[in-house]
């Protein structure tokens, strides 16, 4: 199936009468936008428009191509619950064969979307991301009187986390998160900080008692050293299966593991320490906990950072109704078309999407062929 058919099923919210332009139409009209380079539906639509006779030729247009109005309307409008659960489906065929998942979750602002008339909120998205082949598989849009700690479950029962291993940042570190991966036959390795105070302190209190870190029986340990132009890193993983030290067993009943985690960052001759400690639902091993914990960053600079600095995501104007959600899905839709798109070989998404603006069979094949496959994403 190409992607042109998997999106055609969406609902569409407008009345039948007086429509001249067909949603899937819009929505590949505004995949090719995205592709090059357009934020928003002014640029959008004149972006269309400039490319009028192309998307005549191609979709059938009868019409012309829709002004910014239309496509803000038609945004606003759309369920984004709908359309994300197509988004999901669409990547759990993609990644149905991939085993040992390690999912990361977290929240990202589009802050030039600030409602300055209500409150001056800025909106949040909470995004799943696979680091490890780079692509994102759902996400949900923080309510405005609410936080992430609420998304997060939402944004868990949409997606499926079966043996996958769940990280988030420590806001994500509550019983109800915990219990509904648990509960859907995920795992976690979630950190451990004070907005957990007795759970902190009772795994940092277990790893401060310790006579000897090194060479405890109880205790595996890995070290690993990095170093790069004048910055050196080290850090020290210490994981334990002893978990009496946790003051509330019914709380954490699901906790199977904890870890210690130090890291030495030196720049010249300045030296810093930090501490961080994590809960862990199974005996995992020491190696994969390393791959874990270092996975989780990936969602920064392999999603969050190219949204905004290549894609321009942060400087999104659009907030009424469901337009933020939906333009976020669609832009997620571009993002993980490009990380698919191998027929450049290994270049960076930048320089994809410079490609694509340049010839537009490239952005046809996407489309209207076999969505590429996951065994040759880059």
């Amino acid at each position: 199936m190409n992607l042109f058919e998997k999106f055609e099923v969406l609902e569409d919210p407008r009345d039948i009468r007086g429509k001249k332009y067909k949603l899937i139409d819009i929505l590949i009209m505004t995949i090719y936008a995205i592709l090059c380079g357009q934020e928003d539906y002014v640029n959008i639509a004149y972006f269309m428009k400039l490319k009028e006779d192309y998307f005549t030729k191609l979709l059938g247009l009868e019409n012309g191509t829709p002004s910014h109005d239309c496509l803000s309307d038609l945004y606003a409008k759309i369920d984004s619950k709908k359309f994300m659960e197509i988004f999901i489906e669409w990547t759990q065929e993609l990644v149905k064969n991939k085993t040992g998942k390690i999912i990361s979750i977290d929240g990202k602002a589009i802050r030039n979307a600030t409602d300055k008339i209500n409150g001056g909120n800025i909106p949040y998205i909470v995004s799943a991301f696979l680091g490890d082949i780079g692509l994102s598989i759902g996400q949900v849009k923080v309510d405005d009187k609410s936080n992430e700690i609420t998304a997060i479950p939402e944004l868990l029962k949409l997606i499926d986390i079966e043996g996958a291993t769940i990280t988030i940042d420590a806001i994500g570190t509550q019983e109800e998160i915990v219990n509904l991966v648990v509960d859907k036959g995920g795992h976690y390795v979630l950190p451990v900080k004070e907005n957990q105070k007795v759970l902190y302190k009772d795994i940092k209190k277990y790893f401060n008692k310790q006579y000897n870190l090194y060479g405890n029986n109880e205790i595996k340990y890995k070290k690993t050293v990095e170093k790069d132009h004048g910055r050196a890193e080290i850090r020290e993983y210490f994981l334990s299966y002893n978990i009496d030290t946790i003051t509330d067993q019914e709380k954490w009943k699901s906790v199977d593991a904890i870890a210690y985690v130090k890291v030495q960052t030196m720049i010249n001759e300045e030296v810093t320490i930090t501490d961080n400690y994590y809960i862990i639902d199974y005996k995992i091993d020491i190696n994969r906990l390393e791959e874990v914990i270092r996975d989780h960053w990936n969602i920064e600079c392999g999603l969050h950072w190219r949204l905004d600095v290549i894609m321009n995501e942060d400087y999104s104007r659009n907030r009424v109704k469901n337009s933020i959600n939906n333009l976020s899905i669609l832009r997620k839709i571009v993002f993980n078309l490009a990380s698919l798109d191998n027929s450049f070989g290994k270049v960076p998404l930048k320089r994809k999407l410079t490609n694509y603006m340049l010839d537009f069979a490239k952005i046809e094949r996407l489309i209207f062929e076999v969505i590429p496959s996951l065994d040759n994403c880059q």
